[in-house]
Order: C-alpha cells, then sequence, then structure tokens
C-alpha cells in the first residue's frame, strides 16, 4: 500500500496507484513464498552434491510457488487487485478506506484460489509429505489384552 500511496501522490492517477499496489504485493509475497520453499527444498535434497543441489532446490521451489499460486496469481493481478484498488476508493469516496477495503477483497479471492490449488496439487509442493492412509480394522492386527 506504500507503494500505491507514492504512485498517487506522484502522479494523482488512482490507475498508477492500482498497477503499484499490484505490483508491490506480487512482489514482497512472491520473495517469501520462494525462499521459504527453497529452504524447504534444499534440506530435503542434502543427499545432493553442492551444484545439483542448489539448481535442483531452486527448480522445485520455483514449480512450488508456481503450482501453488500461478492460478491464484493470474486471477488476483489481472482481474481482482487492480480493479479492487481502483474501484475501492470510488465507492467509498476515501482513497485509503477504498484501498484497505480493496485489499482486503483481493486478498479474499487471492486466497480462496491459492488454497483450491494446494489442495489439487499438494503432490507437486516443495515440503508436501504424503496424506496418511486411511486404517480400516482389517487392515490392523488387533492385540487382546489378557
Amino acid at each position: 500500500m506504500g507503494g500505491a500511496a507514492v504512485a498517487y501522490l506522484a502522479t494523482g492517477s488512482l490507475a498508477a496507484a492500482a498497477i503499484t499496489a499490484t505490483i508491490g504485493a506480487s512482489a514482497g509475497y512472491y520473495a517469501a513464498a520462494y525462499v521459504n520453499a527453497l529452504r524447504w527444498s534444499y534440506r530435503d535434497h542434502a543427499y545432493r552434491r553442492w551444484p545439483s543441489r542448489l539448481l535442483m532446490s531452486n527448480l522445485l521451489a520455483l514449480r512450488s510457488v508456481a503450482v501453488e499460486f500461478g492460478p491464484a496469481e493470474l486471477i488476483d493481478s489481472i482481474a481482482v487487485r487492480p480493479v479492487a484498488f481502483y474501484v475501492g476508493p470510488l465507492i467509498f469516496d476515501n482513497t485509503i478506506v477504498g484501498w484497505i477495503f480493496g485489499k482486503l477483497i483481493s486478498d479474499l479471492a487471492f486466497y480462496v484460489c491459492a488454497i483450491a490449488s494446494y489442495e489439487r496439487f499438494t503432490g507437486l509442493l516443495v515440503g508436501a509429505r504424503p496424506r496418511a492412509e486411511e486404517v480400516t480394522d482389517a487392515s490392523v492386527p488387533t492385540i487382546e489384552a489378557a
């Protein structure tokens, strides 16, 4: 939101502020997500030698971030966030309140899409662990107390 404020003060344009807010939110969010995925991936590939460990860790982290957040980011950056940041101030007739509204709406849309991607593609994500299988009485021997 700081970038949006600077862009708005410099240009007086809600459109420039909306674009700046979208770019700033994406850059900050994905830098943190990528570093986190890289840490998980690098740890999981400790058995590899240095050059291949670094390369594979980066590739897997990139894939993980793209799979988990790619569809959500596409929807958010192209449609929801710029529109919400532009329309919010027009609806509330107050720039700050409108931007807070725009941020809440766009974050909600983003996380709904990101959760759907996470649930659908968990197996492709760095650090994801296989889900436990359901245990049935027939698959587990029982021990009777004497």
